[in-house]
C-alpha cells in the first residue's frame, strides 16, 4: 500500500530560522507589550483627569454665565421706569402713549450698554408685548416658560430654540416684573446673542483639544463642539447621561457618526437652566502618544525581526546550500523541467550525489525527447500524427487571426488505394504510403509541416501561403508522387497517384473544422473529376457545400466508405 503523502512539511532551514526568531523576538515583543500597556494606563488616567477638570470648569463657567444674565435682567426688571410703564400700560388711559415711549427708550438705552443681547422686550402676564427694542413676537415655546413656577421664583433661562421670527436659534432670559404687594404684573425678557454663549463654551486648546456640548434635561443637543446647531434639540447625545441627583458622570466612550470615537465626561447643571454640559476629546487625539509609541516600537522591532530573519536565513542557507540545490532541482524535474544541471563542487558524498543526479537528469531528457517524438509522429510514414495536426492548426489559426496572415491546407488522398492493397498486399501499401510521405516532405519548405490525417489521407500545412502559391505546391506534390507511375497504370503498376484539395485561411473559413471540410470537399471534387489532380476550394460555394459533398461521398447506401477511393 502506498503511504499517504504528507501535505505539511517544515524544512530544517525553516526550523532554524523559527528558533532564532522566537529566541530574539519574543522577549522584545513582551517587553514592548508591557511598556505599551503601562503607557496606556497612565495615559487613560491622564485623559480622565483632564476631562473631569474641563467639564467641572465648563459647568462652573456656564452656571456663572447664566447667573450673570439673570442678575442683569433682574436688575433691569426692577427699574422704576419699567414698573411705572407696565402699570400704566396694563390699565389703558391718557398716559399709555407716554408710558409706551418711556419703556421703549429705556429698553434701547439698556441695550446700547450691553452688547451680549440682541434685543430686550417686556410682556404682560398673558404674553402681550408691551415694549421692545425692535419688532418682537412672543413665540409659543417662550410662553411655555411662563407655565411653570420658575419665573415666579425670580427668573429662568430658556433652552436654546430655533426662532421662527428670526429664522435661526436663540435663547431667552426671563424675569418677573413685580408690582404692588409683590404681584407679578409682567415679564422682562432679554434675547441673548448666542455668540457670547459660544465663546463661554469655546474649544479649549491643549493636547488633545477639548470641545463642549450643551444638553437639555432630556439629553437633546442644544450646543455641539462649542457651536449652536441650526436645529437645536433635533438630535440626542449618543452617550450615557447621569441619572438622579448625580452631578457628574464617569468618563466614557461614544461613537459619533461623521466624527469618530469620542471620550467624554458629563456634569449636571445646577443653575437657572437645567441640563448637562459635556466635555469631549477625540479618542485618536487623546491616545496619539500611545499610537506614536506603538509606531516607534514597530519601527524598531520590525527591522530587528528582519535582521534576525536575514541572518538566520544566510547561516542556514550556507550550511544547507548543497541539499537545497538538490531539492530545488528535484522539484523542477517533478514539474517537467528536465533542463537541470547542477555544478559539482568538492569530493565528498554530496558531490557524488550531485554527479549521480546529473546523470539521471541526462537520461530523463533523452527519454523525454524519444517519448515526445513518439507522441506526435506517425510510426509508419514518419509524418506528424493527427493529434499534433489538430493542436498545430488551431494554434496557427489564432496567430494568423491576430497578425492578419494567411495559411493554406492541402488535403490529399491516394487514388484507388483499397484496390492497391487488395492486389499487392498491405505490405506494399505501407511501402507506398512511405513513398508518398517522402515525396511530400521533399516538395515542401522546411518551415511547412506534413501530417498523416488518417488511413491514406495526408495533410500539409503551408505557413504564410496564399491560395495561388498553395496550388503550385500541391501540383508539385502531385507530380512528385505520380512520376514513377507515368509509364504504368495506377492500379496495374506498383505505384499510386493522389488527389489534392486546397483551402486557405481566411478565404475559405475562419475555423479549423470549416477549413478542413473545405479542403476535403475540394479533394473529393478532384476524385469526381478523374483523380490525380488538384482542385481549389470554391469560396463562393462555402464550406457547407463541400461538407455536403463529403457526406455524399463518404456515406453510400450501405453506410460504409466506398472502395477504391
Amino acid at each position: 500500500m502506498i503511504p499517504a503523502v504528507r501535505r505539511w512539511r517544515v524544512s530544517f532551514q525553516a526550523k532554524v530560522q523559527l528558533l532564532v526568531l522566537v529566541a530574539v523576538s519574543l522577549p522584545a515583543s513582551l517587553m514592548g507589550w508591557y511598556l505599551l500597556q503601562t503607557n496606556q494606563t497612565v495615559l487613560a488616567e491622564k485623559v480622565r483627569e483632564a476631562l473631569s477638570n474641563h467639564v467641572l470648569g465648563a459647568g462652573s463657567r456656564l452656571d456663572d454665565w447664566m447667573q450673570q444674565r439673570l442678575h442683569e435682567v433682574s436688575r433691569w426688571s426692577a427699574s422704576f421706569v419699567v414698573f411705572e410703564s407696565v402699570e400704566a400700560l396694563s390699565q389703558p388711559g391718557p398716559g399709555a402713549d407716554k408710558a409706551q415711549r418711556d419703556l421703549d427708550d429705556y429698553l434701547r438705552s439698556v441695550l446700547g450698554h450691553y452688547q451680549n443681547y440682541e434685543s430686550l422686550f417686556v410682556v404682560d402676564p398673558r404674553g402681550r408685548i408691551l415694549g421692545s427694542t425692535r419688532a418682537e413676537r412672543w413665540e409659543e415655546w417662550g410662553q411655555e416658560l411662563l407655565a411653570g413656577s420658575a419665573p415666579e421664583r425670580g427668573g429662568v433661562v430658556s433652552p436654546i430654540h430655533r426662532s421662527a421670527l428670526l429664522g435661526r436659534p436663540t435663547l431667552l432670559v426671563v424675569h418677573t416684573v413685580q408690582g404692588r404687594h409683590e404681584r407679578t404684573i409682567g415679564y422682562f425678557v432679554g434675547r441673548v446673542d448666542l455668540r457670547d454663549l459660544e465663546s463661554t463654551l469655546g474649544r479649549v486648546e491643549g493636547d488633545p483639544p477639548c470641545s463642549f456640548w450643551l444638553l437639555d434635561e432630556q439629553g437633546r443637543v442644544r450646543l455641539r463642539d462649542g457651536r449652536v446647531p441650526d436645529a437645536p434639540g433635533a438630535a440626542r447625545f449618543p452617550g450615557r447621561l447621569p441619572t438622579g441627583g448625580t452631578e457628574a458622570g464617569a468618563v466614557d466612550r461614544v461613537s459619533v457618526p461623521g466624527v469618530g470615537t469620542l471620550i467624554y465626561a458629563v456634569r449636571r447643571l445646577s443653575g437657572a437652566s437645567p441640563g448637562f454640559v459635556v466635555a469631549t476629546v477625540s479618542a485618536a487625539g487623546a491616545y496619539r502618544p500611545l499610537h506614536e509609541a506603538r509606531a516607534r516600537l514597530l519601527m524598531l522591532l520590525l527591522p530587528l525581526v528582519g535582521l534576525v530573519l536575514l541572518t538566520s536565513f544566510l547561516v542556514a542557507r550556507s550550511l544547507l546550500r548543497p541539499v537545497l540545490r538538490l531539492s530545488e532541482a528535484a522539484k523542477d524535474i517533478s514539474l517537467g523541467d528536465l533542463e537541470v544541471s547542477l555544478p559539482v563542487r568538492g569530493s565528498d558524498e554530496l558531490a557524488d550525489l550531485t554527479r549521480v543526479f546529473n546523470e539521471m537528469a541526462d537520461r530523463l531528457r533523452e527519454s523525454q525527447k524519444s517519448l515526445e517524438a513518439l507522441a506526435i509522429t506517425d510510426g509508419l510514414t514518419g509524418l506528424y500524427n493527427r493529434r499534433h495536426f489538430e493542436a498545430t492548426v488551431q494554434k496557427e489559426l489564432r496567430l494568423s487571426e491576430r497578425d492578419g496572415r494567411v495559411f493554406s491546407l492541402l488535403l490529399l488522398d491516394l487514388d484507388h488505394f483499397k484496390a492497391f492493397n487488395d492486389r499487392w498486399g498491405h505490405t506494399a501499401g505501407d511501402a507506398e504510403l512511405k513513398r508518398v510521405a517522402a515525396a511530400i516532405t521533399d516538395s515542401i519548405r522546411t518551415t511547412d509541416m506534413a501530417f498523416r490525417y488518417g488511413g491514406e489521407e495526408l495533410v500539409v500545412l503551408l505557413y504564410s501561403c496564399p491560395k495561388d502559391h498553395a496550388a503550385s505546391v500541391a501540383e508539385t506534390i502531385r507530380q512528385a508522387v505520380a512520376l514513377p507511375a507515368a509509364a504504368a497504370d495506377a492500379i496495374g503498376g506498383r505505384t499510386a497517384t493522389v488527389s489534392l484539395g486546397v483551402a486557405t485561411f481566411p478565404e475559405d473559413g475562419r475555423e479549423v473544422r470549416v477549413l478542413v471540410d473545405a479542403a476535403d470537399g475540394a479533394m473529393y471534387a478532384a476524385k469526381a473529376e478523374g483523380r490525380n489532380r488538384v482542385v481549389l476550394a470554391r469560396p463562393s460555394a462555402g464550406a457547407p457545400a463541400f461538407a455536403a459533398a463529403e457526406a455524399r461521398r463518404r456515406k453510400p447506401r450501405d453506410g460504409t466508405r466506398p472502395a477504391g477511393s
